[in-house]
């Protein structure tokens, strides 16, 4: 595993699982070119089975720069709305073995190849390359500042998916993506010579929202709320008039449709990316729904939901802190909510896109509505680079150095290893 706040002289290797015992996958197909074969593998009566053959663990080394590996089914989206199986090739090699009645396939590859797949995972191919250097470049510093460590009790660097990096193999890597990784090969973004945790969600909706709003970690400088757009103004968002007009009648921002056309999106999002209306959003439910969707999600048994009261908001809109009001046998109870992702989980039956949004327009009271309607901003968490806002500034000629301190706050971009 890669040490943290370790600054590497060279590239190193990462450990990525791409099937992870929370999976509770129990079997996979692997096509080796090594050695042209095909590995059948099962999970039976708790241990490994290859091809039939009982085994303790199977370990694939790559004998070189073109052996490849393919995987089928791989999951994408873990646990978010766009959940689905999908089919990918790595270079590296694999490790598979069994971890609580479950398999756990680990790829270990050169920090520079994963790259080149993050690039064209979370990105299309077809953006631009100043957009796709930027992207490069905030991922190689994430991994190596490794301050989250999500998996270290499995000892991995990080998952393929979208609660580390999107990591879809080799199949979508395009020309520009490989220039982009080798353009800036071994370069990080720092501040106060220390590698950043160089955060990013797919479109802030216009505002990017502040690390400790979302985590409730220590401030970091370079993670501050920026308004996105080259004026960089500032809006005050505790005032409710202010925040219903932000996003009924939102400005001019990098991400919105101004610079990047809705109708062009499509080919520029990840391969698993829905088409969706990322900047601006609605979602309604019948009150029926609404309170199905709470109680299956919260193990609760509410009669009825009666308010969403928004208790504390970030800087960018994003509601942190909600409380749900609700009837139990003609009695009010309320329970409490104390962070974005809890909010998006509770109130979408899959996921919600972002918890910055307003309710019913003109009140949080949902007693008089036919309909309860979340009118919302963004796609993610909002902290850090703007996927989609990066991309409308890459496509009016910003580079990556400018999508980078536009985003991340008083930092350096510095290369540590050729």
């Amino acid at each position: 595993m890669l040490i943290r706040g370790v600054i590497p002289n060279k590239e190193p290797k990462i450990s990525i699982g791409l099937v992870l015992p929370i999976d509770k996958q129990k079997s996979i197909s692997i096509y080796s070119t090594i050695d042209d074969e095909k590995y059948e593998i099962k999970v039976v009566e708790s241990n490994l089975s290859v091809n039939g053959q009982k085994r303790d663990q199977l370990s694939l080394e790559k004998t070189s720069n073109n052996s490849t590996f393919f995987l089928e089914p791989i999951t994408a989206g873990r646990g978010f709305h766009w959940q689905k199986k999908i089919s990918i090739s790595v270079k590296g090699s694999l490790r598979v073995m069994v971890i609580s009645e479950s398999l756990f396939i680990v790829n270990e590859i050169g920090l520079e190849s994963y790259l080149m797949s993050v690039a064209t995972s979370e990105m299309s191919g077809e953006c631009p390359i100043s957009l796709l250097e930027a992207q490069t470049i905030a991922a190689r510093s994430w991994i190596i500042a490794s301050e989250e460590q999500k998996h270290k009790e499995l000892g991995i660097d990080a998952c393929n998916d979208d609660c580390c990096q999107r990591y879809q193999g080799t199949k979508n890597i395009s020309d520009s993506a490989q220039l982009a990784v080798n353009k800036t090969r071994g370069m990080f973004v720092t501040y106060n010579d220390e590698i950043c945790d160089t955060r990013y969600s797919k479109s802030c909706g216009g505002i990017s929202e502040s690390n400790e709003n979302v985590w409730g970690d220590v401030p970091k400088e370079y993670l501050r709320s920026i308004f996105d757009n080259k004026k960089n103004n500032s809006l005050d968002l505790s005032n409710e008039k202010v925040l219903q007009n932000w996003f009924l009648y939102p400005q001019e921002s990098y991400c919105n449709n101004e610079h990047v056309d809705k109708n062009e999106l499509k080919k520029y999002l990840g391969s698993v990316d829905e088409e969706r209306e990322y900047f601006r959003w609605q979602i309604s439910y019948s009150h029926e729904e609404l309170t199905k969707i709470i109680n299956d999600k919260l193990n609760e048994s509410f009669d009825s939901i009666v308010a969403l009261i928004p208790l504390k908001r970030g800087d960018s809109g994003r509601i942190t802190k909600l409380a749900i009001s609700g009837k139990k046998n003609d009695s009010l109870h309320k329970l409490v909510l104390y962070n974005e992702y809890d909010i998006r989980d509770a109130l979408h039956p899959k996921f919600l896109f972002s918890s910055a949004f307003i309710i019913n327009a003109n009140s949080n009271t949902l007693s008089d509505e036919e309909k309860i309607t979340l009118s919302g901003g963004g796609w993610g968490h909002g902290v850090g680079l703007c996927q989609i806002g990066a991309l409308g500034m890459s496509l009016h000629g910003k580079s990556s150095k400018e999508i980078l301190k536009h985003y991340f706050s008083s930092i350096n971009i510095e290369r540590f290893y050729d």
